[in-house]
């Protein structure tokens, strides 16, 4: 085979294994909403550890040397470890669904907009930045490489490295939170609060540990300085473990720790550290809850900060400074967001059970199955918000088709089936005009219908409730449970010719509510909708409605009229034609009388 040919033909493959290759799917956070929370804690404690690792240097003030801790040292860098994996899986997930993959192929580029694009390939690379094991590459990669006089300075890179990586790990945190919690509906709610106050406390450990490696820091400075009168080297090694370490217990009296003496070396906002002795201690506990303790106050309430000349220092606690300034107005108005979305949760879940309470209370759920019951009981639990303003009639109004149709088919079906003109309809008739009622409350004095005023509605009294039925021509009739008024508009809605006619049937009787009274009612227009697509094809109605209709009993009565006539008539005929012929034949038998003569 040619070479061309093979060229042509592998490059017809490759074309066809792009073109077939599946697309990535159209960013959906779905599948994240339940680990985004999962998440921001990993990466929450992920940055709670760097500021843990300014905590494994330790002062040995009987040798004036600096000891590394290293059985906390790999505890941290394990721990960091293991966290950072849970980004790195996270940041596989969201660039496999999520980053739009130019389309080459169709000659159309990138599907997103290029603002789009670059935000997200920004939050991409802060995500990486953030992962990356620069501490742990120092620890056991520079620090092993750098003793003697260089062993300070690894401990400062890793300082810089520690703090410059902060800042995009703390905008990542944030960026997930809020991702987290726009997708859960919890912005404004308990989780924002709880995150802000986490936050605070994050900030607090942060200065509390870079404060207590600073204090580290400006001690071994003062050795520095000191060995230039105590006739050492500056560049010797501060370190315990380094062969060439020298015992330099002389030094105290030019770094008098315990005392506060500016002329000989001022510590300045360090001095605290060195008389606490708490830059000697080895219990990592110990160090992190004083440290922890000391950022809380300090940024909480802005201590006047008795600081030296130092320039490091002075950076350190203006940023301090400026912070609590930011930070705590910003979290005591996050504090006031969580107290009222507590107060506002407190507030709903009383009214919720108020409202549950006037459900359970309602006295036609009493008269409900125990199976419908705990139905409405699990989507009163589903559907309460607690908000105000709660209809306890528009509530069972507005239940699901199936829990309504359950509920009506209970209370309305045994009553409707004693209305005259609707007696003998089928189930399944009787099922579709029970999806037409809705409930109507009724209080005491109110009339369900007035004689002589045109009916509109009929009405199903089903339980609990006392009336009173009246007319012209009659008494007054205490009425109870299952009753039902308005029949009138059954007999409109099946004449025929009143299919465009609006003016409804008057009412013969009077029914008015001695107590509260709940009833079921379907309004006339309903009613006509469902007799009409109860029609045959051919327009008639069917029999179930004949029978109680007076336009139907009025033919049926005129046809029986005439067919009583026509019977009676032809029965008249047929007696006249066997009657004459007997007669005749009578006559004609009779002997010729004689004439006269």
């Amino acid at each position: 085979m040619p070479e061309t040919e093979l060229v042509q033909n592998s490059s017809r493959r490759l074309r066809n294994r792009i073109i077939s290759a599946p697309r990535n799917s159209p960013p959906s956070s779905r599948s994240f909403d339940n680990w985004n929370l999962i998440f921001v804690a990993a990466f929450l404690l992920s940055i709670s550890l760097d500021g843990s690792f300014f905590y494994i240097l330790y002062i040995d003030d009987y040798r004036k040397c600096l000891v590394l801790a290293k059985d906390l040292t790999f505890t941290l860098v394990v721990l960091r470890t293991v966290l950072d994996s849970f980004q790195i899986a996270y940041l596989y997930l969201r660039v496999h669904t999520h980053v739009p993959v130019p389309d080459f192929v169709n000659g159309r580029g990138f599907h997103a907009s290029k603002w789009t694009f670059a935000k997200n390939f920004l939050c991409l690379i802060n995500g990486i930045v953030s992962v990356l094991p620069l501490p742990q590459a120092v620890i056991y990669l520079v620090v092993p490489k750098m003793r003697g006089h260089k062993f300070l300075s690894a401990m400062s890179l890793l300082k810089f490295v520690l703090v410059a990586q902060f800042l995009p790990r703390f905008v990542r945190m944030y960026q997930l939170f809020t991702k987290a919690a726009s997708s859960s509906g919890a912005v404004h709610g308990l989780a924002s609060g709880i995150f802000h106050f986490l936050v605070y406390l994050l900030v607090s450990h942060s200065f509390g540990a870079l404060w207590y490696f600073l204090a580290i820091v400006r001690v071994s400075v003062c050795w520095r300085q000191a060995c230039l009168h105590a006739g050492c080297s500056s560049h010797d090694s501060f370190y315990c473990d380094d062969d060439k370490f020298r015992d330099r217990r002389s030094l105290n009296a030019f770094c008098p720790a315990k005392l506060r003496d500016p002329t000989s070396f001022d510590f300045g906002m360090f001095y605290d550290a060195l008389q606490s002795g708490i830059v000697e201690v080895t219990n990592f506990l110990q160090k992190f809850l004083y440290c922890f303790q000391w950022g809380i106050r300090s940024l909480s309430f802005a201590q006047n900060f008795q600081t030296s000349t130092d320039a490091w220092e002075n950076i350190f606690s203006s940023a301090m400074t400026i912070t609590g300034a930011v930070f705590i107005p910003f979290h005591l108005w996050n504090v006031m967001k969580f107290l009222q979305h507590i107060n506002g949760n407190s507030e709903r879940k009383i009214r919720k059970s108020s409202q549950m309470q006037e459900v359970e209370m309602w006295r036609l759920f009493h008269v409900l199955s125990d199976n419908l019951k705990q139905k409405i009981r699990k989507y009163c639990q589903s559907v309460f918000q607690g908000t105000e303003g709660f209809n306890l009639h528009q509530f069972f109004n507005d239940l699901p088709p199936e829990l309504s149709f359950a509920m009506k088919h209970e209370l309305c079906l045994p009553v409707l089936k004693e209305v005259p003109m609707l007696q003998r309809m089928d189930e399944q008739r009787m099922n579709a005009i029970l999806y037409h009622f809705n409930l109507v409350p009724y209080t005491q004095g109110m009339f369900l219908v007035q004689e002589g005023n045109p009916v509109n509605k009929l009405q199903l009294i089903v339980v609990g409730g006392d009336t009173l039925s009246w007319s012209s021509t009659s008494v007054f009739t205490p009425r109870k449970d299952g009753e039902f008024c308005g029949e009138e508009l059954v007999s409109w809605a099946v004449d025929q010719q009143s299919d465009s006619s609006t003016v409804f049937p008057r009412s013969t009787r009077t029914v008015e509510a001695v107590t509260q009274v709940d009833a079921f009612s379907i309004e006339a227009g309903d009613l006509k909708e469902f007799v009409n697509q109860c029609r045959q094809p051919d327009g008639q109605l069917p029999k179930c409605f004949r029978y109680g209709s007076e336009k139907w009993r009025n033919w049926a009565a005129v046809i029986i009229q005439q067919a009583w006539c026509r019977q009676r008539k032809k029965k008249f005929q047929t007696s006249l034609l066997a009657v004459t012929p007997s007669r005749f034949a009578v006559s004609s038998l009779r002997p010729i009388r004689p004439e006269a003569t």
